[in-house]
């Protein structure tokens, strides 16, 4: 069993470890979009390299801890929504799925202090507060949706809102921490308010490229990590930070 800090680069933000954004910030420059499904179609495989395993995460000291049994299978849980809401007319979430979802989102970036208080909604209010926000941008809003989310369900901000979105919505990219430091935004306090420039920034970057921003957010993760896990059946061990003298 490891600590969810061993399947992330993100374990101190990256001030330690800026050097790793190097091949996704090299991707947005480009604009490649041949580089682009590339890394897309390893992002799923390179999922599963980073979070092989059980894994846990919580405070890194002391407790509560929550216990992932098998990480990789939170991924492909997850992936299983994002079929699902594509195709469905009308969705909403209930409180499992909306725990795969924090769970994936905290294999995927560092873990935050409220990731508990997520427990405590009950199943009818996060299927009404999904349903409405899913209907909300059905209809274009994507704001209302995402505030919908952040204002009615415990433990949930606008980075996380931003993940149960994308799920349905190919425009809404998960506000992940490779991918708002590469679109040019330095730190975040996460806020609706930040997430509303990164929003920009990654559709006019995925409209330049001709891709989604969804897929651009997966492929800038694709392309931080391909450098330290190789795309094999071999066994999945932490990334490895590479020093300075080795680039």
């Amino acid at each position: 069993m490891r600590p969810v800090q061993e399947c992330q680069l993100s374990g101190s933000g990256y001030r330690k470890n800026n050097e790793a954004l190097d091949p996704a910030r090299a991707l947005w420059e480009s604009e490649d979009l041949e580089e682009v499904k590339r890394l897309v179609t390893l992002y799923p495989l390179l999922a599963h390299k980073a979070t092989a395993g059980k894994v846990t995460y919580g405070p890194q000291t002391g407790r509560p801890k929550h216990e992932i049994k098998n990480a990789t299978d939170v991924h492909k849980h997850y992936s299983a929504l994002m079929d699902y809401f594509t195709v469905n007319d009308e969705v909403r979430m209930d409180l499992q799925q909306l725990k795969i979802v924090r769970d994936w989102k905290m294999v995927r970036n560092r873990v935050r202090q409220n990731w508990l208080l997520l427990n405590s909604n009950d199943d009818e209010t996060v299927r009404d507060v999904t349903a409405a926000s899913f209907r909300l941008a059905d209809e274009g809003d994507w704001k209302a949706a995402l505030k919908t989310i952040d204002d009615g369900l415990f433990g949930v901000g606008p980075a996380t809102a931003s993940m149960i979105l994308s799920l349905r919505y190919p425009t809404i990219a998960p506000y992940s921490e490779e991918a708002f430091r590469v679109a040019g935004i330095p730190s975040s306090k996460y806020t609706l308010k930040e997430y509303e420039i990164f929003h920009e920034l990654m559709n006019n970057k995925a409209d330049n490229i001709g891709c989604t921003p969804r897929d651009l957010e997966q492929a800038i993760y694709a392309a931080v990590y391909e450098s330290y896990y190789e795309v094999d059946d071999t066994p999945a061990s932490p990334p490895k930070k590479k020093s300075k003298k080795s680039r």
